[in-house]
């Protein structure tokens, strides 16, 4: 008989997406089930009636993506992950064939750990000793001073603090941060404001040969949920009723101007449409194509 090895692990979670003249490449940085107690206003039985009918698993299951942006000859990425350790966004990029020191800028949406903890190895040193990092002033502003907590007594937000500065301490000297008047922090890439998950949280669009995609950051955490209850926060939410409006907005103008779109917590690779029916949202994800 013929022995075999059965398989533990995907293959890498790599996917190129032409955009114009541009070269988008979505890399996985894996995923876990979530808790509920993050969902503010979900009872676990409403939302586990809710996933089950569309054949999704409870707790909900959170993919987490990043995105290199091949782009007048330099390499933008936006998003981190959530750290070496951890996630598998380096393994991704290495099976890419990029290491991280041809990285020429960190383009980040918002500073929650998942997005900017892979800037740095677990003893705090640079993973991207090339690159500069820069991010929205009012990101900036509100992770770097310790009096913007809520509760500084609570353990929970004392980390996200000290996750954030601990993550852009070794790049000092080597952050540029830009205003809500700077619509293009990185040549060739937009960035629009979508305030509320976080006070700087910040999509960002590539357009090319009249073609666009937008990069939405954190508006949706779960599709099915959150398309479906379009008031649903979650803990994480800095200003929850911003974090709604921009919510609507986003989906909103990807659904009228019939955009390409992706999120760093879309099902991997995130690429897909927002389609406005029967009053409400609904996400297609693009067919998989085997060529740019």
């Amino acid at each position: 008989m013929t022995q075999t090895v059965l398989p533990t692990a995907q293959t890498p979670g790599v996917y190129h997406k032409r955009i114009g003249e541009v070269i988008v490449t979505v890399l996985s940085d894996g995923g876990m089930q979530f808790p509920w107690w993050p969902f503010t206003e979900l009872s676990e039985e409403d939302g586990t009636s809710l996933l089950e009918s569309h054949f999704e698993v409870s707790p909900p299951y959170f993919n987490t993506n990043c995105f290199l942006i091949h782009i007048q000859g330099r390499l933008t990425l936006i998003d981190t992950g959530i750290g070496p350790g951890i996630g598998v966004f380096l393994d991704n990029l290495k099976a890419a064939g990029i290491a991280p020191e041809q990285i020429d800028t960190v383009l980040l949406t918002h500073l929650h750990a998942d997005h900017a903890n892979g800037l740095i190895y677990p003893d705090g040193t640079k993973v991207f000793p090339n690159a500069e990092v820069v991010v929205a002033k009012a990101e900036y502003d509100y992770w770097m001073d310790n009096r913007n907590m809520k509760n500084p007594l609570d353990e929970g937000e004392q980390a996200n603090f000290q996750m954030a500065q601990a993550a852009l301490a070794p790049y000092t000297g080597s952050i540029r941060t830009f205003s809500g008047e700077e619509t293009e922090p990185v040549a060739g890439i937009k960035a629009i404001a979508a305030p509320g998950h976080t006070p700087g949280h910040t999509a960002y669009s590539i357009e090319s040969a009249e073609e666009q995609l937008l990069i939405w950051g954190d508006i949706l955490h779960n599709a099915t949920i959150q398309l479906h209850r379009l008031d649903e926060t979650l803990a994480m939410d800095v200003i929850p009723e911003q974090a709604i409006l921009s919510r609507k907005h986003l989906l909103e103008y990807a659904a009228t101007e019939r955009l390409l779109i992706t999120g760093m917590h879309l099902p991997f690779p995130g690429l897909g449409h927002i389609k406005k029916e029967a009053g409400r949202y609904v996400h297609l994800p693009e067919i998989w194509k085997p060529n740019l």
